[in-house]
């Protein structure tokens, strides 16, 4: 009883009224630093349960592949006719067509600027 007397005597702030001037993330940080190193450990020790338990299993990877290469082919052809060469087309015109661009863009600014500045002139 009087050891528990003394540990609740030695919880309670001292006589002077003044608590610890550590701020509160101190208390904290050995926490993380110990619940960070458990789970580094447990993730180290999970990947190599991980990879124990699953290298029977690349036996099946060539024969998965071969089942699955007509599926895999038809799925390439598809999406280069639907994505890849209508990219391609689309960068080369882009490419071919960037010098009138900037022609006709550069024309339209400075046919703007030299029609406010003459409206500017016309004005005064």
């Amino acid at each position: 009883m009087a050891s528990t007397i003394t540990t609740t005597a030695s919880l309670l702030p001292s006589a002077t009224g003044q608590l610890s001037t550590q701020p509160p993330i101190t208390q904290i940080i050995p926490i993380l630093r110990a619940t960070f190193s458990l789970l580094r450990t447990f993730l180290s020790q999970a990947s190599r349960i991980v990879i124990a338990l699953a290298s029977p299993l690349l036996i099946f990877v060539p024969l998965i592949s071969r089942l699955l290469a007509p599926v895999i082919l038809v799925f390439h052809i598809i999406l280069d006719a639907t994505v890849y060469t209508p990219y391609t087309i689309i960068s080369n015109v882009a490419a071919a067509l960037y010098p009138l661009y900037m022609f006709c863009g550069v024309a339209c600014i400075f046919g703007a600027v030299l029609g406010i500045f003459g409206r500017s002139l016309v004005t005064l």
